[in-house]
Order: C-alpha cells, then sequence, then structure tokens
C-alpha cells in the first residue's frame, strides 16, 4: 500500500515510525529540513541550541519518553523557572522563591505587589474547582479571573503571562482562552504552585539527536521544499498535487500538517471535515536566537528558563516571551544565549543569530469543542489527520495523536512491532 504522509513534525515523523515497515511511504515537506519545531540551530561552531521544541517530563508526556527510551535517546533534567519583567511599573520578580519573589526589596513594603504575590496562592488552591461545575464551562480566563474578584494585575502581570509563554500566543488572545481547559491544562502539567511542579528535561545534543535517529530508517522517502499544492480524492485513491507540477496517486493520504493547512489542501473537502478543521487559527510566531542580554530583568539572579517581559513600544503595550536558553540547555559558559518570540525588532541587530517562523495552534471554545470530535476524521476513507491541535498544542500531543491514527490504521497498538 502506498501512503503519503504530508508534513514532518513530530506528528509526520512519528507516523513514519509505526508505518514504515509495513507501507511504502513518501513524505512531502514544504520547509528545507524536516523536524517541524524540531528545529536545532548551532553556536560557536557545534553548540547545539533548539528553537521549537525544547522540554519535557516524564508525567504529561508518556508517550514521547516511550519513544526516547525505545530509540536511547539521550536526556538530561533542566530549569524550568519563570520571571516577569513589567518595564512601566519598574516590576521585576522570579516566582522560584520567596527570595526571587521579593527580589526587588521595596516590594515587601509594597501593598499591591504582597496582594498580587497572595492571589497567585490563592488562585493556585482554589482555580480547580472549575473542573467539575458546568457553569464555568462557556467562561474564558478573563470572566473567571474578574468574576471571581481577582485583580488586573494579576491577570496581566502573572496569568496571561504564563499562558502567553506556555503558548507563544500574544495576551489578548490568551485571556480569551477558555478557562477550565487552561485549569486542567495547569494541574496536568503541574504548574499550580511549587509544590506541584514536576522535573522538566531535555535533549542532549539538540532535538536533532532524536529526529536523526526517528527517521533513519525512512530517510530516503522524505522530500524537502516539497510544498503540496493540492489533494483530490479520486474513487478510492488519492492525488497529490505539487508546486513542481508534480501528480501522484496514493492510497491513503495522512495530513500530518496544522488544521487550517489540511482543509486548504482538500480539494473536495466533505461537511464534517470542513466543519471540525475551520475551527482551529493559528498564530504566526517569529522565533529570534540572539546574544542581546538588555531585554532581560536589571536583577540578574532573576533570570529564568522563561522570561516575560511587557513593555511600552510606540505608546503601545506590548509582551513577549524570552527563553534564557543557557538554562534551559547545556549550551556554553562563555556567552549567553536568547530566544526571544516575537518582537524581534527590540533585539539588537547585530546581535541576531538566526530567525524562525513558527505556527501555534489558537485554542478557542469552538477550536475545543471540535477536539471532542476529530476522531471521527478518521474512522474510514483514505484521508487521514494528525497533529498538535488534536490536543493542547504541545509536541506530546502532535505524536499522541500519530500513535492513535497508527493504531487506527493498522488495526493493532501502534507499539506492537
Amino acid at each position: 500500500m502506498n501512503i503519503a504522509i504530508i508534513g514532518t513534525g513530530i506528528a509526520g515523523m512519528g507516523c513514519g515510525h509505526f508505518l514504515h515497515k509495513k507501507y511504502n511511504l513518501t513524505f512531502y515537506e514544504q520547509n528545507n529540513y524536516v523536524g517541524g519545531h524540531t528545529n536545532t540551530a548551532y553556536v560557536e561552531g557545534d553548540k547545539p541550541v533548539d528553537t521549537g521544541f525544547i522540554v519535557f517530563n516524564d508525567i504529561t508526556y508518556p508517550n514521547l519518553v516511550r519513544l526516547f527510551k525505545k530509540l536511547h535517546v539521550e536526556v538530561y533534567n533542566t530549569d524550568m523557572s519563570f520571571s516577569v519583567q513589567h518595564v512601566p511599573s519598574n516590576i521585576e520578580y522570579c516566582g522560584s522563591s520567596l527570595n526571587l519573589i521579593f527580589a526587588q526589596r521595596k516590594n515587601i513594603f509594597n501593598p499591591k505587589f504582597i496582594k498580587f504575590i497572595l492571589e497567585i496562592g490563592r488562585f493556585n488552591k482554589e482555580c480547580t474547582k472549575i473542573l467539575d461545575n458546568p457553569v464555568y464551562e462557556k467562561y474564558s480566563m478573563a470572566d473567571f479571573v474578574r468574576e471571581e474578584g481577582y485583580s488586573e494585575d494579576f491577570l496581566y502581570k502573572y496569568l496571561a503571562p504564563m499562558s502567553s509563554a506556555l503558548w507563544s500566543t500574544p495576551t489578548d488572545i490568551t485571556i480569551k482562552f477558555p478557562a477550565v481547559a487552561l485549569v486542567r491544562f495547569f494541574k496536568n502539567h503541574g504548574l499550580l504552585g511549587l509544590s506541584t511542579q514536576y522535573q522538566w528535561k531535555t535533549v542532549r545534543n539538540g532535538s536533532w539527536a532524536y529526529r536523526d535517529k526517528l527517521i533513519a530508517p525512512f530517510k530516503d522517502k522524505i522530500k524537502t521544499n516539497a510544498r503540496v499544492k493540492k489533494v483530490v480524492r479520486v474513487g478510492d485513491k488519492v492525488k497529490v498535487y505539487d508546486e513542481q507540477g508534480g501528480e501522484t496517486e496514493f492510497d491513503k493520504v495522512i495530513f500530518a500538517c496544522h488544521a487550517d493547512q489540511a482543509l486548504a489542501l482538500l480539494g473536495d473537502a466533505s461537511h464534517l471535515e470542513k466543519s471540525l478543521l475551520s475551527p482551529f487559527g493559528y498564530q504566526r510566531n517569529i522565533a529570534t536566537l540572539h546574544t542581546d542580554a538588555s531585554l532581560m530583568p536589571k536583577i540578574k539572579k532573576t533570570w529564568s528558563a522563561w522570561n516575560y517581559r511587557i513593555e511600552n513600544v510606540n505608546n503601545e503595550l506590548v509582551a513577549h516571551t524570552i527563553y534564557y536558553m543557557n538554562k534551559l540547555q547545556d549550551i556554553s559558559k562563555k556567552n549567553d544565549y536568547f530566544l526571544s518570540i516575537n518582537q524581534p525588532n527590540t533585539v539588537n541587530p547585530s546581535k541576531i543569530l538566526k530567525t524562525i517562523e513558527y505556527e501555534h495552534p489558537i485554542f478557542t471554545p469552538e477550536a475545543y469543542k471540535a477536539q471532542g470530535e476529530l476522531h471521527k476524521l478518521n474512522e474510514n476513507g483514505h484521508v487521514y489527520f494528525c497533529g498538535s491541535y488534536f490536543k493542547y498544542g504541545f509536541h506530546e500531543d502532535a505524536f499522541t495523536s500519530a500513535v492513535n491514527l497508527c493504531t487506527k490504521l493498522t488495526g493493532r497498538d501502534a507499539w506492537e512491532e
């Protein structure tokens, strides 16, 4: 059986891993590299630094952990600290300890700041009550916070920044995220206080180290710089038309790309496919790898793995995340390296090493509703779908969707050899 797989992110590579022994596969990748968000850059010659997928843990990434063990991928513990720098009010804090929360000693005597910190503790303790209460099903994050009497400082200097950093999405979008889904994610990922945190890990020698092991058996089946133009079902076959003018017939096609991309490529999308794929929008994000330390908090001891900077740019309040890559990965003892998400114009151009464009799914109430029925797309037929949009938008979610799809396609547990 001939199968085309469109996209070589972790979903596409995962499908390749489970299917290459049984089927004749052809991969279409629009980029000039394989991996999607599995994307490693190199600094100081040969030192790897990841720019997309960076961290995971043993608890909420079970399938990815299983894959890494199967492939003998070397991993090590990393840091997942978080800081906020609110430039207009000159507030800086890091949530790792009481000492770093009050890194600016003036805040010990600041009633507004103390109230804000107490609100974080209150939220961590009380927010899970909404998980069992259907009343909150239609609430956005902002709706819930305001109804429960939390301050705007709590929303815009803690909850929105943390959510925006997690999903690489602007605060004006994240505050509209469904509250129940957001709290469930925080709970499941150990993000409700220091006592609930998991040990996070990263891949030794960068994520391309696992990519290379994963694709080794089917590397020759992958076409890069191969953008698909359209996909059309013809009888019991499926035709793939690429932008180079190629036309190839397959028995089945797997869309391992973004939901909106899949829908745009389907020349004969069914009503079900349109209704379940169209609710998913995507946020375009620019990741800038650089050495500009001027954007980091002034108090260096608050420098964290994830740093959220809020500032005025052209009389508009803007925010972006800066990953301190030296804390996240074992890169360099000599130089500091940072990865800024969006606002590339604020980085000193002479200190930019690389710029990469990514897209992340935007989770609206309509998208979450569609998620509950996405499995219907893979019940029968000759066209199949997988990707991170099947759940929270993370690496584990994309790979798990591939595991589930391959189990469905082969009629047995995908992990069985």
